[in-house]
């Protein structure tokens, strides 16, 4: 965007903030009548001051969002409860001591691999956005 409010801006200026505002509307954050009201006023800005205006009440693009593989533990969590649930029919229905719950190890060992798989990549930076061209 323009560094001043005052400063003319390029198509391209435009174009960006019509893609962030399509961002913001996949992400929930806009209505279509609000996304289509902000698209109009982005292609028609002439000045920077008027493209900060259509941005006027959306959270900065440097705001980290949920993605869709963030929602994946859902489904790692019924596989790996299916999985402890064979185990405890398995012991269940065999012959061998009652005394000896070895489905705690399946449990210790799933619980392990659930955390890593579900949340262990959050913890990596993410690559710096490209500048808009």
């Amino acid at each position: 965007m323009a560094d001043s409010p005052d400063l003319l801006v390029s198509d391209a200026e435009r174009t960006h903030v019509a893609g962030q505002l399509r961002e913001h509307y996949e992400a929930g954050r806009l209505t279509l009548d609000e996304f289509q009201e902000g698209f109009d006023e982005a292609h028609a800005a002439r000045a920077g001051g008027q493209l900060e205006g259509v941005l006027r009440q959306l959270p900065s693009a440097k705001l980290p969002t949920v993605r869709r593989r963030d929602r994946r533990w859902r489904s790692l969590a019924f596989q790996y409860a299916l999985v402890n649930v064979i185990a405890i029919l398995i012991w269940a229905f065999s012959d061998g001591p009652r005394d000896n719950f070895w489905p705690k190890w399946v449990f210790l060992v799933t619980l392990i691999l659930f955390v890593r798989r579900a949340f262990g990549h959050r913890h990596r930076a993410l690559p710096p956005p490209r500048p808009p061209r």
